[in-house]
């Protein structure tokens, strides 16, 4: 039993001797710890909590605007020993994701809603006379036509004008956060779908955008705070994060939908159907006078990688977002599936201009809107007038590669992750 004892301490001092001399040797004594990831509001009410604690806050939020758990970012707020949101501003389609575009009492809160869309898209400064603090949290799809972070701009300039702090909640980048692609903004057609001169699709996430807003467009003046995520990287995908779905906007239902939407959202500038009113919003695509066949036979010519197409038929149903109603609503449609097989390696807005293309070329009746809608979308009378007049594919992606180019040389600078 004694030599038994004496074994099990030589065996300890042992591994305590050979631990010291790999720590002093240095050899084997990096340690990989994995950061538990946390959203940029999850981390407000921890360790960034003094950027807003005793101030009386604004919060622009929707739906969206929750933790990883699905608690929302009001809840959690109000409910806090020192934190103090007094009102609520909401984007297009409402606070609680109902477009309720108007102001009103939140049933669930009793804290006034005040609509920033409409004729009025920025907070006055009686709104924010007794605040202290605006904070944003919406969850974006990384698309310069998707409206919210055109009211983060415009909260920007108020905040700069009132001499108001900004905290940006910062989320993850649904799409691929390494996809940057489309054309710039044009001045000529600028418009609350195309404010931005950023690409259609822009690749930050939204603490990074306003980053560059500020420097780009506000030389620095707004008093900015980004409340960052943790355990997050630009090679980590949305899917795998554990976040609980909520639709940022009523045809926004998961997040394929936001992959394929920075393409199939210049068929709003169409009659052609981009999926509203179906199970499948931006990634079925169709009109009743498409031949579903003869489109996915015409779009698989391209090879595009990262996706499948499948013909397919829909018949969309009214839904209940008056701002967006479908195109066609109880017409058998037929068209494709557009089915992202990997995330990586899909590029959306090139299908989405692919469309464009293919459409324009084989069925006569497909049409442009006469109101040009399609320039305010693309950020440029460009791709409208190339289409009509019958211009390649490959020319059109050439015409904007040089800007493009530029955008992605200045924008590393303003990455956070």
């Amino acid at each position: 039993m004694k030599q038994t004892i004496i074994k099990i301490l030589f065996l300890l001092l042992a591994v305590i001797f050979s631990g010291n001399e790999l720590i002093s040797s240095g050899k084997e004594t990096s340690v990989t710890v994995t950061e538990k990831f946390r959203l940029g509001n999850e981390n407000l009410h921890s360790i960034y909590f003094s950027e807003i604690q005793n101030k009386k806050s604004a919060i622009v939020t929707n739906n969206s605007g929750i933790n990883s758990e699905g608690e929302h970012i009001v809840d959690m707020l109000k409910n806090i020993r020192g934190s103090f949101p007094i009102k609520i501003f909401s984007p297009e389609h409402g606070f609680r994701g109902d477009d309720n575009d108007t102001d009103h009492l939140d049933e669930v809160t009793g804290i006034p809603v005040i609509t920033l869309y409409g004729n009025k898209k920025k907070p006055t400064k009686s709104e924010l006379e007794d605040v202290e603090v605006i904070i944003y949290d919406i969850q974006d799809v990384g698309a310069r036509f998707y409206t919210y972070i055109n009211t983060m701009y415009y909260c920007m300039e108020a905040a700069i004008e009132n001499n108001k702090k900004l905290v940006i909640c910062d989320r993850p980048i649904i799409p691929n956060p390494n996809y940057i692609d489309g054309f710039m903004l044009d001045n000529d057609v600028k418009s609350f779908v195309g404010l931005l001169d950023i690409p259609i699709s822009y690749g930050l996430t939204i603490g990074e955008l306003a980053n560059y807003i500020n420097q780009t467009e506000f030389n620095g003046k707004c008093d900015l705070f980004i409340s960052k995520m943790s355990g997050y990287s630009r090679n980590m995908d949305y899917n795998n994060l554990g976040i609980v779905w909520k639709n940022p906007s009523p045809s926004m239902l998961y997040p394929s939908t936001a992959v394929t939407y920075s393409g199939t959202c210049l068929l709003e500038g169409s009659n052609f159907a981009e999926g509203r009113g179906t199970d499948k919003p931006f990634e079925y695509v169709g009109a009743p006078y498409c031949d579903g066949d003869l489109l996915k036979s015409e779009m698989d010519k391209f090879g595009f990688e990262g996706v499948k197409f499948e013909s397919i038929e829909f018949t969309p149903t009214s839904i209940t977002s008056p701002s967006n109603p479908p195109k066609f609503v109880g017409k058998k449609c037929e068209g494709v599936y557009i089915k992202i097989t990997d995330k990586s390696k899909a590029e959306p807005v090139k299908i989405g201009i692919a469309l464009l293309v293919t459409l324009n070329k084989n069925f006569p009746q497909f049409k442009i809107r006469n109101d040009k809608f399609l320039d305010k979308l693309s950020g440029t009378k460009k791709l409208r007038t190339m289409i009509e007049n019958g211009t390649d594919y490959n020319t059109i992606i050439s015409s904007y590669e040089t800007p493009l180019k530029k955008y992605k040389d200045t924008i590393a600078s303003f990455y956070l992750y």
